[in-house]
């Protein structure tokens, strides 16, 4: 009974919003740092090490902060956690963080760096043409995609970051869980 009096009181919606926002932060930033070393995950001869290094850098502290999360409010919550309210914690960061990475995408591609989406669609352009073997009509049909570009790509990235977030959360909540014991009296 005291466990759900504390569950009642104590909500995770602030520390989740403050999370999601500094990982948004830490993803942008971290694309600028590639751009300004000079590497492109986008191109095709890209080293192996590059691409583990990338993902390792964008995804593992995402499921630290997830998982600090889950461990944060279990200790709010005086160390117990059940696995719905671990599970709704880490969900939470993770839907807060795919929302705020999508419209961060939008406002990179569109105001903060127009020529990050010009090489998208280069190469697009690529290999719409490799794929298709008519330049022309692949002129076209990237062309016609190309306003609407950095709106699919924050799209894209809120709805992986969301379900990638999900699984996370799943797995860190059945890790995480601890059941406050009986008293009986």
């Amino acid at each position: 009974m005291e466990q759900q009096l504390k569950e009642m009181e104590i909500r995770p919606n602030k520390m989740a919003f403050q999370l999601a926002v500094g990982f948004s932060v830490y993803t942008v930033v971290l694309i600028f740092l590639f751009k300004l070393l000079g590497i492109d995950i986008q191109e095709q001869n890209v080293p192996v090490a590059t691409k583990v290094m990338s993902a390792v850098l964008s995804y593992l502290p995402y499921v630290l902060v997830i998982l600090y999360a889950q461990i944060k409010h279990r200790t709010e919550l005086g160390g117990y956690i059940t696995f719905g309210r671990a599970f709704s914690t880490g969900f939470r960061v993770s839907a807060t963080a795919g929302l705020f990475i999508g419209l961060l995408m939008i406002l990179y591609y569109k105001v903060l760096d127009p020529a990050s989406l010009d090489h998208i669609l280069e190469i697009a352009m690529e290999k719409a043409a490799e794929t298709a073997g008519d330049t022309a009509k692949a002129e076209r049909s990237v062309k016609a995609m190309a306003p609407y570009m950095p709106i699919m790509i924050g799209f894209g990235a809120a709805i992986s970051y969301t379900i990638y977030g999900l699984i996370i959360s799943i797995i860190g909540a059945a890790v995480n869980k601890r059941i406050a014991p009986i008293k009986f009296d």
